[in-house]
């Protein structure tokens, strides 16, 4: 099965979505399992992780509700409030809730770059993998010091980084630090990273295959094949181009360098991984 391991659904409403500006006009629009289900096809992949856009339990259920519509939805990462003190009574009402797979925070947007190192934060990610959940790590490059520690005060729990942890493609200036702290964080062998999200760190309008290259090598070299998972970011990666741009990034690569992985990093490490 070839899976998306990262996209998003949304009803456009500038109230909901703030984030969307007027310089993101292409995105001021519903994007639903119809129109997913095209490119899909399209683009020979069979199902998708429907991930969470709004900090909201609403957005979980929402997806949730998709999910149980849409067979290609074969898993939610959904959002809920992990520094509760109730987050256990939260989980449970979730617990017949089958393809909901795990869950993620904005972490990108905290201005505080210590708020992950928080003991109620951390306790509710704990929380999670008691109860089986996995979590997307959703962070820019900056924020990779603070996401080690993070991650050493986890037990070992499905973890994930989504983006490459958004390094400033457009400009490379972070390139050297970006790459000691993946490296770094590669060594745990419970966290995986998607290939996703890159473009929008790129220049929208005129980026190049070749822009991408050491970035995936890296990637690639650290984590290893097994632990990489193609993700889409659609629709956000409308911003810098179609669907089959954005997933030709990452096919033309595995197929020329990690050809005998390619099932693995088009779906079946998403599989493992969301178990699903």
């Amino acid at each position: 099965m070839r899976i998306d391991s990262h996209q998003h659904f949304w009803q456009y409403s500038k109230a909901e979505y703030g984030w969307i500006s007027e310089e993101l006009s292409i995105l001021q629009r519903d994007f639903l399992p119809e129109d997913l289900a095209q490119e899909l096809a399209s683009n020979q992949l069979d199902a998708c992780i429907a991930v969470q856009a709004r900090q909201t339990q609403q957005e979980t259920n929402w997806l949730l509700s998709l999910a149980d519509e849409y067979p290609q939805i074969k898993g939610v990462v959904g959002w809920i409030d992990l520094r509760s003190a109730q987050l256990p009574q939260l989980l449970a009402q979730y617990k017949n809730s089958r393809k909901l797979v795990g869950f993620r925070h904005v972490l990108q947007d905290e201005v505080d770059p210590n708020f992950m190192l928080a003991d109620d934060f951390i306790q509710g990610i704990k929380t999670l993998a008691e109860s089986g959940y996995s979590y997307d790590i959703l962070i820019f490059a900056h924020q990779l010091p603070q996401t080690l520690k993070l991650v050493e005060s986890l037990p070992e729990m499905r973890l994930v980084v989504d983006h490459i942890a958004k390094p400033k493609i457009a400009t490379g200036e972070d390139f050297s630090a970006w790459q000691a702290n993946i490296e770094q964080l590669a060594q745990h062998q419970h966290i995986y990273c998607k290939v996703s999200g890159m473009v929008t760190e790129a220049d929208f309008n005129n980026w190049q295959t070749e822009d991408f290259i050491p970035y995936l090598k890296v990637i690639f070299n650290a984590f290893g094949a097994d632990r990489v998972m193609f993700g889409s970011d659609w629709p956000v990666c409308l911003l810098g181009g179609s669907y089959q741009q954005i997933k030709n990034i990452v096919d033309e690569f595995v197929k020329k360098e990690y050809p005998e992985d390619y099932d693995k990093v088009f779906g079946l490490n998403a599989a493992r991984f969301y178990q699903v």
